[in-house]
This record gives C-alpha cells, sequence and structure tokens, in this order.
C-alpha cells in the first residue's frame, strides 16, 4: 500500500509597518533568512483576502504565525507576519528555535515600564495543515469544541 502525503499551503505575508528591513528587524524571532511573498496589512485579520497572493508551498514543514499587539491605552498597533517556519529561518542555524513537533502556541503579554498603561501581547504559532497559520487555535481545537457542542445537544435531545 502507497501512503501518499499532500504539502500544506500557509499563508506567506505581514503587515506593511513590517517591510522597511524585514530581515534585520528587530520584530518577531531572530535570524529570519527570508521574506514573505505579499506585504500587506490584511496579514494582520483577513487573510482570506490575500490568499490567492499570498499562497505558500511548505511541502511537509510547518506554517508559522507571529503577531505583536502593542496596547497603549486601550489602542493597538498590531504587526503580523505569516509563512513557512522552513523559508522564513534556517533550521540549520543553532539559534533558531526549532519548531515543535505538533501544532503549538504561546502567548505573553509584558507591561512596558516606560509607559504605565501599555504592554506588548505577542502571539507565536506553529501549525501543519493547508492555511492553518491563518489562526492562533490549531484546527484540533475547533474540532473539540464541536465535539463538545455535539454532544450537548445530543444529550438535550
Amino acid at each position: 500500500m502507497l501512503l501518499m502525503f499532500s504539502s500544506a499551503h500557509c499563508y506567506s505575508c505581514a503587515s506593511t509597518n513590517m517591510k522597511s528591513n524585514f530581515i534585520t528587524k528587530q520584530r518577531g524571532p531572530p535570524n529570519r533568512i527570508g521574506e514573505p511573498l505579499v506585504f500587506d496589512d490584511n496579514c494582520n485579520s483577513d487573510t482570506w483576502i490575500i490568499k490567492d497572493r499570498s499562497k505558500d508551498d511548505c511541502g511537509d514543514g510547518f506554517c508559522f504565525k507571529w503577531q505583536q499587539s502593542l496596547n497603549n491605552s486601550g489602542v493597538y498597533s498590531t504587526m503580523t507576519f505569516r509563512g513557512c517556519y522552513s523559508k522564513l529561518y534556517s533550521l540549520q542555524d543553532p539559534n533558531t528555535f526549532r519548531p515543535p513537533n505538533h501544532s503549538y502556541c504561546t502567548v505573553a503579554n509584558v507591561p512596558l515600564s516606560c509607559l504605565s498603561d501599555a504592554s506588548v501581547i505577542e502571539h507565536s504559532c506553529w501549525c501543519q495543515g493547508d492555511f492553518c497559520n491563518a489562526t492562533f487555535i490549531p484546527i484540533s481545537h475547533y474540532l473539540i469544541v464541536l465535539l463538545v457542542l455535539i454532544s450537548a445537544y445530543s444529550w438535550q435531545a
């Protein structure tokens, strides 16, 4: 029996505020080696608008999403980039963070000492599957929620 694995497609984009000096910009994980296909502010949230332009074949590698939001007294400024992790980062570089072997997300909320009512919220996600880097929540979590809802509904019937 021959098993066939299809390659995953990932969104490959960054918000326009990431365009200048993308490779060396001191935002997001360090050691970037490649740029995303598209710089567009729809990368922050409305990826379906740029799906055709930002579609990238990642083989059997991981899709990645990084997003940083500056909360300055309730006013948010956001930076985002998405892409194939192996195209954005050199996996041969020992200083590059190794992706986990499963879908995984992190979040950090750091207060800024220089501004009393400000903080930086940073998300990073690794996932496998077509366009999985559109959201922070791995698809498996959606399936769990769906199963819980179906189960709850069937108990009521």
